[in-house]
């Protein structure tokens, strides 16, 4: 894949954070695990939430190797879906994410602002692969649990829809709070206290450029004001 207009830039942007970053740590994401106790941590939060994507209108589980061989679709191009997690100040970052087959997102990770960066391409491969932010994330300070919503990406190829971000039209749901909780109970036990919300932030509005600190900036004033820009 080619990488053109924000891509490009992006790529680049990604490219010094990781250098920032390995300079500095580059640690494993914590998961939260199914029996592990709840318990809060200091200087972290439990945030949880999902990731959905739609290619075609049909939806696709990409960390659920039994969908690759659906015969509906183009498996090995519409499937793949990767992700990074990086903190804004890049003093850490993240090895790709590893979801739940169903996408369901559960991590402990310190208060901050946060870039979800995303690919189809192989990170694994021998091109490099074209990167974009595909959302935002702020983690509030002295909340020890928090509800991120649901990111739904939809690539729709009906006529006159096309997709110019890395995986196509981005946007968020909340559940309501008690349904929400309910979920989340049900796969690892009681929460230890209610949670803030604090939902990703998608849309066209994402910041670009090949301004590193210029990028930072923007996605914090977008993150100030909740988000509102974005659709």
């Amino acid at each position: 894949m080619k990488c053109n207009g924000r891509t490009c830039r992006i790529w680049a942007l990604l490219v010094a954070l990781l250098v920032t970053t390995l300079s500095a740590c580059m640690t494993n994401v914590e998961y939260a695990r199914p029996g592990q106790t709840l318990e809060p941590r200091e200087g972290k939060a439990l945030v949880f939430g999902r990731i959905r994507f739609f290619y075609d209108r049909h939806e696709i589980f990409p960390w659920d190797a039994s969908t690759f061989y659906d015969a509906v679709l183009d498996v090995e191009r519409a499937e793949a879906r990767h992700v990074w997690l990086l903190p804004l100040d890049a003093t850490q970052g993240s090895w790709e994410l590893r979801p739940d087959m169903d996408g369901t997102l559960t991590l402990w990770l310190p208060p901050g602002d946060y870039g979800l960066f995303g690919s189809k391409d192989d990170p694994s491969g021998p091109v490099r692969p074209t990167l974009a932010v595909v959302a935002l994330l702020r983690v509030p300070a002295g909340r020890p649990i928090v509800y991120a919503g649901e990111i739904t990406f939809a690539e729709d190829f009906r006529e006159g829809g096309h997709a110019d971000d890395a995986f196509g039209a981005g946007s968020v749901t909340t559940a309501p709070m008690a349904e929400a909780i309910r979920k989340v109970e049900a796969i690892y036990g009681a929460l230890p206290g209610p949670p803030a919300l604090s939902v990703w932030c998608v849309g066209k509005d994402l910041p670009s450029g090949n301004d590193i600190t210029e990028f930072v900036s923007q996605s914090r004033r977008l993150l100030d004001v909740g988000c509102s820009a974005s659709p």
